[in-house]
């Protein structure tokens, strides 16, 4: 794809994507979204709610939104894929309503379904719902504070670390009768780069949730330094420039994703980039509007913001 140096022609190509995508969408403004459950007057019991509704063609999602009936406040507005949620409520009465939409055009909501949550001292049907860090957390630092949404049933909660190094997976701490919704983890059990997989369940005196789970890549090894490719030192080039360069391999326990930040200034010693692009790929073409003498470079980073040193500089000479 290209990047125009030029604001005004890139909110005419961003205009110009909007129009056509408006095109292409299907209208489904008078369409409507049949809920199926929860429906009106029906009792739940637990802390959790899963909400379910007939999909629509042309729908790319669906925007779900809860309102606790005695503070009129809204407890979920969200956006997502699917037939179904399940999201963590509290006790109490709750109205729900569903809409569906695309890049284009949306329904109207449906008609409010109204529900009752009830709590129950039984924790067995029950989840504990994780906070942060979320799942599959990419980090380079060994010091995190996790969280957890409270049941209120439950007296205490068990945390359980279990890490991956190497293939192997063994438990590495655990933590019994915590009774906050909070839990740092620092330097003592985030040793060295590994996976680790967290676990809590809420417990009282009669039962206990299943373990809810999700994992932390813990990585602190800065990616290789990349090697430039084209346009190659000194080149003189058009408006329209390729640039393309390579990342080598990461030797690390854990191999976090790795993108690059793509630089370009008007002088050797970068103190004054006028372009700077996150780039997915390994290339990436400009369109410079104006003529004359520019340098740039590659670094890489990681999902962990794990960053390499910088690529070797290279000018080039737009004519």
């Amino acid at each position: 794809m290209r990047k125009l140096i030029n604001i005004s022609l890139v909110v005419f190509v961003g205009y110009f994507n909007v129009g056509c995508d408006d095109i292409f969408e299907e209208d489904i403004t008078n369409d409507f979204v049949n809920i199926t459950s929860p429906k009106n007057g029906i009792v739940l019991t637990g802390n959790s709610v899963q909400f379910r509704w007939d999909l629509i063609d042309g729908a790319n999602a669906y925007r779900v939104q809860v309102v606790e009936q005695f503070t009129q406040i809204r407890s979920l507005d969200s956006l997502v894929e699917g037939n179904s949620f399940t999201f963590g409520l509290n006790p109490g009465e709750y109205s729900w309503v569903v809409r569906a939409e695309n890049f284009a055009y949306e329904t109207a909501y449906s008609f409010p379904e109204l529900f009752t949550l009830v709590s129950s001292n039984d924790l067995s049907n029950q989840t504990v719902f994780l906070g942060f860090p979320s799942q599959d957390y990419y980090t380079n630092t060994d010091e995190i504070i996790l969280t957890w949404d409270e049941i209120q049933s439950a007296d205490s909660y068990n945390l359980e670390i279990d890490k991956t190094f190497r293939g192997n997976t063994g438990t590495e701490v655990q933590f019994l009768g915590i009774t906050n919704t909070n839990y740092t983890l620092d330097s003592s059990v985030l040793s060295e780069d590994a996976i680790y997989t967290w676990k809590v369940r809420g417990v009282n005196e009669n039962s206990s949730t299943k373990f809810t789970s999700r994992r932390i890549f813990l990585d602190t090894q800065n990616p290789n330094q990349p090697m430039l490719n084209l346009p190659n030192s000194d080149d003189t080039t058009t408006d329209i420039v390729n640039f393309s360069w390579s990342l080598g391999s990461d030797s690390g326990e854990i191999k976090s994703p790795v993108s690059s930040i793509l630089e370009v200034a008007i002088d050797n010693g970068f103190g004054n980039i006028i372009l700077t692009e996150n780039v997915d790929e390994n290339s990436k073409q400009i369109v410079f509007t104006s003529k004359g003498e520019y340098y740039w470079r590659v670094k890489a980073i990681d999902q962990a913001s794990n960053q390499s040193i910088p690529s070797e500089v290279r000018k080039l000479t737009v004519q």
